[in-house]
C-alpha cells in the first residue's frame, strides 16, 4: 500500500518534471523577473503619508476628510479618495513593516502580469517576446502606494470585458473608487469598451450599458459621495499645474521608454494595417479583442500625456497587440527535444538567485529600498527644533511619518494647499528667497536639502546648524540674529549691551526662546527678543 502510493508520487514528480518545457522555463524566467523588481520596488514619500494616514484611520474609526498633517492649512478639506488604500498598507506595516509591505506589493504586481500573459492571444515565445522588454518601462513608477492597486485592476476589468462578466464591474468600481483615483482611468476604458461592443456583441451591449451605469453609481459610495468625480478632476488639474516629474509627458530620449514608444508605435501600425480584417474576423470578434484594441487605443493618448500612465496602458497594449498581429509562420517544423531536467534546474538556479538577493536586499536595507530616507539623527534634532517647521513638498511625506510630532509646511498630499502656497514655494526654492514665506506662517525651523538655496540663505541669515550631512540639513531661528534689533550682532555682543544697561530680562537660550509658542504667553503675539529689546531700549531697572 506504502509502496503503491510512494510509485504514485513518483510518476506524479516525473510527469510534472517532463511538462517543464523550455516554453514553461521562459515564463518562470520572465516572472521570476518581474517578482525580483517588484520585490525590490523603493518607498517613496506618498508611501510614508499614506501609511501615517492609515494609522489615523484604524486609530480613530474614521476617514481623514481634514488636514492635520500640517500648519500651513491646518484644518482644511482634503478630499481623501485613498482612504481604503492608506488602511491596508498600514494594516501590512502592522504585520510585518516595510518588509511585509513590499512583498504584498510585489505580489499585485505578479498576479497583474500573470492576467496579462493570460489575457495575451498568442504562444508563450510571442508572449515572452512582446512582454519582456516591455516589463523594462512598466516597472518604472513601482512602488508602494495605491497605485499599485490600479495596476492589479486593469488588468481585472479587461478580463471581465473580454468574457463579458459584466455583473462584476460595479464591485470592482466599488472598491477602486475607494482605493485609487486611477479609477477614472477604468471609466475610459468602460467608455471604449462600450464603443467597440456595438461592433463586437451588439446583443451583450445593453448589459454593458447597464454595467457601465451602475459602475458609475458605485464610484459615489465613498466618503466623499457625489462630489468624488469633481474633486478627482480637481485634482489631476492641480497636479498638471503644479509640474510633478511623474505627471510630465514620456521622453523620447529616455532609455528605459524605449519599449513604450516602440509598443506605441506597432499598435498604431497594426490597427491601421489590421484593424479591418480584425473587424470582420468572427473568432476574433468572440475572443474580445476588439475590445483589447478599442481600451489599448484609449489608454494610448493617456499615456502620451504622463509617464504615470505609461505602465497601465503597457498593460492593455501587450494583449492588443498580440490579437492584431498576423498569423505567424512556422520558421521550422521541426523541434528540438525538450530536455525539461535541464530547465527544472535552470529555473531553481534563477529562483536561488532571486530569493537570496531579495533576502540580502532586506536584511541589509539597501539604500534602494528607501526604507530609511531620512538619517535618524537629523530627526532628533528635528524635534528638539523650536518653531513651525519649513520644508520642501518633497520632504513632506518622510517627515509626516519620522516625525510625527512636527507639522508639515508642505507634502504630496496636494489636494488640501492652494496651488499659490506651493508655487511661492517652488519659487522659494528656485531662488532661495524663502523670507516672506517664513515670516506669514510663523517659521522658527527648517528641514531643507544641504546643497539648496534656501538653506545658504538661512545660514548666511544667522540661522543655527543643528544638523547637517552631504544630503539633509536641520536649522533653527536665531532670534538674535534674524529679523532682531540685534540683527548682525553676535550672541555675545546681545548679552553684554543688556548687562550694561542692568536689563532685568534674562537673555533667553536659544531653546526656551518660545519662537513659534506666543499664544497664551506674557507677550503674545511678539518674540521674546522684541520685549527684552524694549526693555533695553527703556533702560528699565528693579525698583
Amino acid at each position: 500500500m506504502i509502496g503503491g502510493a510512494r510509485a504514485f508520487r513518483v510518476r506524479l514528480d516525473r510527469a510534472a518534471l517532463d511538462a517543464f518545457t523550455f516554453d514553461r522555463l521562459l515564463a518562470t524566467l520572465l516572472f521570476l523577473t518581474i517578482a525580483l523588481a517588484a520585490a525590490l520596488m523603493p518607498a517613496q514619500n506618498d508611501t510614508f503619508w499614506q501609511m501615517r494616514a492609515g494609522r489615523e484611520i484604524w486609530a480613530s474609526g474614521r476617514v481623514l476628510l481634514r488636514d492635520t498633517f500640517s500648519h500651513t492649512v491646518y484644518g482644511a478639506r482634503w478630499p481623501n479618495h485613498e482612504w481604503l488604500s492608506q488602511a491596508l498598507l498600514y494594516a501590512l506595516y502592522a504585520l510585518g513593516g516595510l518588509p511585509i509591505v513590499t512583498l504584498t506589493c510585489a505580489a499585485i504586481v505578479v498576479l497583474a502580469w500573470r492576467i496579462v500573459w493570460n489575457e495575451t492571444p498568442a504562444a508563450p515565445r510571442v508572449k515572452f517576446l512582446l512582454i519582456s522588454p516591455i516589463v523594462v518601462a512598466a516597472c518604472t513608477i513601482w512602488s508602494p502606494r495605491p497605485q499599485i492597486f490600479s495596476l492589479l485592476l486593469i488588468p481585472v476589468t479587461m478580463r471581465l470585458l473580454r468574457a463579458r462578466r459584466y455583473e462584476w464591474l460595479p464591485a470592482i468600481f466599488l472598491i477602486w473608487a475607494n482605493l485609487h483615483g486611477a479609477v477614472v482611468m477604468g471609466a475610459w476604458v468602460l467608455v471604449a469598451a462600450l464603443a467597440a461592443s456595438l461592433v463586437e456583441s451588439p446583443q451583450s451591449s445593453r448589459r454593458l450599458f447597464a454595467a457601465c451605469a451602475a459602475s458609475a453609481l458605485a464610484t459615489c459610495l465613498t466618503p466623499l459621495g457625489v462630489r468624488f468625480w469633481i474633486d478627482v478632476v480637481a485634482s489631476l488639474r492641480r497636479i498638471r499645474a503644479m509640474r510633478i516629474a511623474e505627471w510630465a509627458p514620456p521622453r523620447l530620449g529616455d532609455p528605459a521608454l524605449i519599449a513604450f514608444w516602440l509598443a506605441l508605435g506597432l499598435l498604431v501600425f497594426l490597427a491601421a494595417l489590421r484593424g479591418r480584417a480584425l473587424w470582420r474576423d468572427a473568432e476574433a470578434r468572440a475572443r474580445g479583442h476588439l475590445t483589447l484594441c478599442a481600451a489599448a487605443l484609449a489608454l494610448a493618448p493617456l499615456a502620451v500625456s504622463a509617464v504615470r500612465n505609461v505602465p497601465p496602458f503597457l498593460m492593455v497594449a501587450v494583449p492588443a497587440i498580440a490579437a492584431l498581429l498576423p498569423p505567424l509562420p512556422q520558421l521550422s517544423r521541426r523541434r528540438e527535444p525538450e530536455r525539461p531536467a535541464l530547465n527544472a534546474a535552470i529555473a531553481a538556479v534563477a529562483a536561488t538567485i532571486a530569493i537570496g538577493t531579495v533576502a540580502i536586499a532586506y536584511t541589509l536595507r539597501v539604500d534602494r529600498l528607501g526604507w530609511a530616507p531620512l538619517p535618524a539623527a537629523s530627526i532628533a534634532k528635528l524635534n528638539e527644533c523650536r518653531g513651525n517647521m519649513y520644508n520642501r513638498y518633497d520632504e513632506g511625506g518622510y517627515l509626516i511619518w519620522f516625525a510625527p510630532d512636527r507639522k508639515v509646511f508642505l507634502d504630496g498630499r496636494q489636494d488640501p494647499y492652494p496651488p499659490s502656497l506651493i508655487a511661492e514655494q517652488v519659487q522659494a526654492e528656485t531662488t532661495g528667497d524663502v523670507d516672506a514665506l517664513l515670516r506669514r506662517y510663523d517659521v522658527g525651523c527648517a528641514f531643507t536639502p544641504s546643497s539648496s538655496l534656501v538653506t545658504a540663505r538661512l545660514v548666511a541669515e544667522g540661522w543655527a546648524t543643528l544638523y547637517r550631512d552631504a544630503r539633509w540639513s536641520v536649522l533653527e531661528k536665531d532670534p538674535y540674529a534674524v529679523g532682531r534689533p540685534f540683527q548682525g550682532r553676535q550672541r555675545g555682543e546681545a548679552e553684554s549691551l543688556a548687562l550694561h544697561n542692568q536689563s532685568p530680562i534674562p537673555i533667553p537660550t536659544c531653546r526656551d526662546s518660545g519662537v513659534g509658542h506666543a499664544v497664551g504667553r506674557p507677550f503674545q503675539g511678539r518674540r521674546r527678543g522684541e520685549a527684552e529689546s524694549l526693555a533695553l531700549q527703556n533702560k528699565t531697572t528693579r525698583g
